[in-house]
């Protein structure tokens, strides 16, 4: 059984090797094998690296795209990730939607607490399984949370900062700050079981719920601290964080792209990913697909719905006709639950004094024994 599953893993680890190949020389598709080529279409990378003879590609508006790069799948312009992890375009399946996220703060905070242990709530029988996942959002929140160790890290490179540039310099202190994502849902079909798996820092779902929608529970994997917006109270929510996810030996991971073996331009000294690195990430992948499918009855690979650069994800068919479309609400004013660490910044709401960048100036202060300048004279801090 072993043996078969490291042929299996170094039979991936070739084709996908060759999807990569095509994304640098398409040219090379011809000179591949039909088993090949069925393998690379069936699992969706052919058409990261364009249509073949006979295949005719998907149309989308020249701004619009989603781009395989050395980070993952890029989502540019009106693009959101939809079924089988495919492209669409954001106004078939939500309306009034938009990005402006910057400052914008909840009415409400509930502070809630990642689950003891390794074992989730299971969906019931009959739910549909809506699995959406998030790299890189950049919609920042007006908020962040943060602990001792954050200042610390900050205190540093404000003196680092400081004894480089002076006095005079305008020295920008930012802490972590939350991040959101959006997350719609137009199945009305079944009760909807929502797993959302972030990769880093501090995540907010904001999730849309079209009419009709029932949202059985959610599930909130990964990232330093996580929360949800926009969710029926009645909801339960459960959380085991990135921390939590290594203490139970869980490591979140995805079959790599052909753009991330291909790597990047070559021209800037890029290399190929090796082979034992693809193969390794496969292993991961398998074994995150194992766990996966044990906890929620699918595999992660095959439902995920995200990208590695977006900002949201579809769950469910695309409305048409008269079936309801969910409508885009701000986090500015709604319902947030949220795990937090040891300090919560809330923009507009903090006393003068007691935010992030003021407390990173203090320490430093202190520690320079009340002179700033005295951090002119070097030596470590």
């Amino acid at each position: 059984m072993l043996r078969g599953l490291v042929s299996l893993l170094v039979l991936a680890s070739v084709l996908l090797l060759a999807a990569a190949l095509l994304l640098r020389v398409p040219q090379l598709r011809d000179s591949l094998p039909e088993p090949a080529l069925a393998y690379l279409k069936e699992k969706g990378i052919l058409d990261a690296v364009g249509a073949g003879e006979g295949v005719e590609a998907p149309v989308r508006p020249a701004t619009d795209e989603l781009s395989d790069t050395s980070v993952g799948l890029v989502a540019v312009g009106s693009i959101a990730a939809g079924a089988g992890n495919q492209p669409v375009a954001i106004d078939d399946v939500i309306t009034g939607y938009s990005t402006r996220s910057a400052g914008a703060v909840p009415a409400e905070i509930t502070t809630i607490r990642p689950i003891l242990g390794c074992l989730l709530t299971q969906p019931m029988a009959g739910s549909v399984i809506g699995h959406a996942t998030a790299g890189e959002s950049r919609m920042p929140l007006g908020m962040m949370t943060y602990n001792d160790l954050h200042l610390a890290a900050a205190v540093q490179d404000y003196v680092d900062a400081y004894r480089k540039l002076g006095p005079a310099a305008q020295i920008t202190v930012t802490g972590p700050t939350y991040d959101t994502y959006d997350v719609v849902v137009n199945e009305t079909a079944a009760p909807v079981y929502l797993v959302l798996e972030n990769r880093s820092g501090n995540r907010i779902w904001n999730i849309h719920a079209a009419d009709g929608v029932r949202i059985e529970r959610v599930i909130l994997l990964g990232g330093d601290q996580a929360g949800v917006a926009n969710l029926d109270d009645v909801v339960p929510v459960e959380v085991i964080l990135s921390s939590g996810l290594a203490d139970c030996d869980i490591v979140p991971a995805y079959a790599p792209t052909a753009g991330q073996m291909a790597d990047a331009d070559p021209a800037e000294g890029s290399q190929p990913m090796p082979a034992a690195d693809i193969e390794r990430a496969l292993s991961l992948a398998e074994s995150y697909d194992v766990w996966f499918r044990d906890s929620f009855g699918v595999r992660a690979g095959e439902s995920r719905v995200g990208y590695d650069v977006g900002t949201i994800s579809a769950i469910g068919p695309i409305p048409s006709g008269e079936a309801p479309k969910a409508v885009w609400t701000s986090v500015k004013g709604a319902k947030l639950r949220t795990t937090r660490d040891q300090f919560l910044d809330i923009e507009g709401q903090v006393a003068p004094g007691q935010d992030f960048a003021a407390r990173v100036v203090a320490i430093a202060t202190k520690f320079a024994f009340g002179d700033l300048g005295l951090l002119r004279q070097g030596g470590d801090f």
